[in-house]
C-alpha cells in the first residue's frame, strides 16, 4: 500500500507547515473554514475535495476536534485514514473513536515539533504515534512514509504519551507563558546558558493562547505536573529564605 492522496484540514501555522512538507510528494488538498487562511495556498480545495482523499489530517486545535468529529463522520467513505496531530492524545483519540464510522480507520499522532522548531527542516525530529484502531498495513505505509520524511517515529499509547509530555511540554510552555507575562527575556548582560534557554522559550511563545490551554487543561495528567513542579520551586524558595 502507498500513501498517494493527503486532505488537510485547518490551515493554521501547523497545518500550513505540514503541507510545506507533503508538497509534491502526495496529491494534497487543504481546507479552512477561514477563507482567509487559505490565501497564497496552492492546494486550497473544497470541503468535499479533502474528505475524497485515502488520509485525512485533523490539523486543527484540541478544541475544535469533538466539532470536526461531527462535521466529517457522516460523510467520510470506507477505508479512509483519519489522523489529528494535537499536543494531547487521550482525549482526541477517544472522541474519533467514538464520533467516527468504524469503517474508518484511525491513529493518533503528535509531531513533537512545531513551525518554529521545524523551519529549518524535520529531518531527525519526532513524531508520537498511537495506533489505535488502523489495519496494519496502512500503519505500516504511513511509518514508511514519514521515515521517507526523515523522521523519527515513537510509538505510545495514548495515556502514556499524556503522561510523558506532561511532565515535558506541559511544564515549559507554563514557564514560557510566566516569562511572557514578566516580559523576561535576553538582556545585554548575559550568560550563553540563559541565553540559549531564552531563544526556546521564545519559540514557544509564538504558540497561540489556545495551544497554551489545550496542552494545560486537555491532559489528564498536566495539572499534577504543574502542582508537583510549583511545589518544589517553593520548597528550593523556602530553602533559600532559611540561608539568608
Amino acid at each position: 500500500m502507498k500513501i498517494e492522496s493527503v486532505g488537510i484540514l485547518g490551515a493554521g501555522r501547523f497545518g500550513t507547515m505540514v503541507c510545506q512538507h507533503l508538497r509534491g510528494r502526495v496529491s494534497l488538498h487543504v481546507f479552512d473554514k477561514n477563507p482567509e487562511k487559505l490565501k497564497g495556498i496552492a492546494e486550497a480545495s473544497s470541503l468535499d475535495q479533502v474528505l475524497s482523499a485515502q488520509l485525512i489530517v485533523l490539523a486543527v486545535p484540541i478544541s475544535a476536534v469533538r466539532a470536526t468529529c461531527a462535521l466529517i463522520a457522516g460523510r467520510l467513505q470506507e477505508g479512509q485514514i483519519v489522523v489529528d496531530t494535537c499536543s494531547v492524545k487521550a482525549r482526541p483519540v477517544g472522541w474519533m473513536l467514538e464520533m467516527l464510522p468504524e469503517s474508518v480507520d484511525i491513529l493518533g499522532t503528535h509531531p513533537l515539533f512545531g513551525p518554529d522548531s521545524g523551519k529549518e527542516g524535520i529531518a531527525g525530529l519526532k513524531i508520537a504515534l498511537c495506533p489505535v484502531r488502523i489495519a496494519s498495513e496502512k500503519y505500516a505505509a504511513i511509518c514508511g512514509f514519514l521515515r521517507s520524511l526523515e523522521l523519527v517515529l515513537v510509538e505510545s499509547t495514548p495515556e502514556e504519551h499524556d503522561r510523558q509530555i506532561a511532565l515535558s511540554q506541559a511544564v515549559f510552555h507554563l514557564i514560557a507563558q510566566a516569562m511572557r507575562r514578566l516580559d523576561w527575556g535576553v538582556k545585554p548582560i548575559s550568560t550563553p546558558g540563559p541565553e540559549s534557554f531564552y531563544r526556546l522559550v521564545k519559540t514557544v511563545q509564538r504558540d497561540t493562547d489556545q495551544l497554551f490551554l489545550d496542552i494545560e487543561c486537555e491532559n489528564p495528567f498536566a495539572a499534577e505536573c504543574r502542582r508537583q513542579f510549583i511545589d518544589e520551586i517553593e520548597r528550593i524558595d523556602a530553602e533559600l529564605k532559611n540561608l539568608d
